[in-house]
């Protein structure tokens, strides 16, 4: 019997081809298993962006899809945070101390002598453990999530205020800077554009495929029924709220060095946007269902309908009213499902 490689015929140009069919395939299959409001606000986030045209003369342009990049990063480590508590039916209303947190510890250590990198991970430490309070305090005392978030937070804040001593700002050190620089870039790609790309694949595989993923889903759907189901519930929600101060310390590290400076409030235009991005990319509110493909599309349309108002020399409140209206209308859906 003749081998391929015998009868001349070679075999490797349609596996090549069947491998490329399968992805292709599984590729289609993914989207057309995604939620109609996934899909939507995709669609919207696409259109919004050659619709930028109605608001200036120089929109579209690489100059906006760069401020895209780099602002849709921080709106998406905020908003994965928020969307794995809203995932387990939880909020978070600690975002704007955990993310002042972050960008203050970095400035703290920074400025007191310790390298770039070692301040970078105490501070990330610090948020992750304001984090992990909360999620002991919740998962230990029962409490609503809303309540208990609110309070941590404040404390922190206070105690942010008083220990900076009326010396709130902080200066961002030159290596945190330069990765927002206009000429840092590699293969002519901002540097940003390349964290905000590691970030997606760390924090999709995080949400979609690993165990902690999918504890949170069930957890969202029934605390009662997951406990029953023998998933350890109360360290599942520990790590959880962990996992999400970790990201909001790490958005506020990067907010510093976007800013080349940051205060205290540099947290707090953040709260309503990473609960808007979650509800307007298809999550339930009340927990148990959504994707971290709608949370991102829900991010970068809010980005871009940010960039939008600025350009269209609106004020900052209109961005405001716009996230806490769609935060009104996802819970007006929400209570017109559960009388259903």
């Amino acid at each position: 019997m003749k081998t391929s490689e015998q009868s001349g015929v070679s075999t490797a140009p349609a596996s090549a081809g069947t491998h490329a069919e399968v992805f292709v395939a599984a590729s289609l299959q993914r989207l057309r298993a995604l939620p109609p409001g996934t899909i939507a606000v995709w669609s919207l986030a696409v259109l919004a962006f050659p619709a930028s045209r109605l608001v200036s003369e120089s929109f579209p342009s690489t100059t906006l899809l760069r401020n895209v990049l780099i602002l849709a990063l921080f709106l998406v480590l905020v908003a994965f945070g928020q969307g794995l508590i809203i995932l387990s039916g939880g909020v978070d209303l600690s975002v704007p101390s955990s993310v002042a947190l972050g960008a203050f510890a970095t400035g703290y250590f920074t400025s007191h002598g310790l390298p770039t990198l070692v301040a970078v991970a105490a501070a990330i430490a610090l948020a992750s453990l304001v984090g992990l309070i909360n999620g002991v305090t919740i998962s230990r005392s029962g409490f609503p999530p809303f309540i208990v978030t609110l309070s941590i937070g404040s404390i922190v804040a206070s105690g942010l205020l008083g220990f900076s001593a009326g010396n709130p700002g902080q200066t961002s050190p030159a290596e945190l800077s330069a990765l927002f620089a206009i000429d840092a870039t590699i293969l002519g790609v901002p540097i940003a554009a390349w964290i905000l790309v590691a970030t997606l694949i760390i924090c999709y595989t995080v949400q979609s495929g690993s165990a902690l993923g999918r504890r949170t889903y069930a957890i969202g759907n029934s605390a009662r029924a997951a406990e029953i189901a023998g998933i350890p519930v109360a360290r599942s929600l520990q790590l959880v709220y962990c996992i999400a101060g970790a990201a909001f310390g790490l958005a506020g590290v990067l907010l510093l060095g976007y800013g080349s400076g940051a205060d205290l409030n540099i947290g707090a235009p953040w709260l309503l946007p990473s609960i808007a991005a979650v509800v307007v990319g298809g999550s339930s509110i009340k927990g148990g269902s959504g994707s971290f493909v709608g949370t991102v599309g829900g991010a970068f349309l809010l980005t871009i309908l940010g960039i939008c108002i600025s350009a269209a020399g609106l004020s900052e409140g209109y961005k405001q009213v716009l996230y806490g209206g769609v935060v009104l209308v996802a819970l007006l859906s929400g209570l017109r499902r559960v009388s259903r």
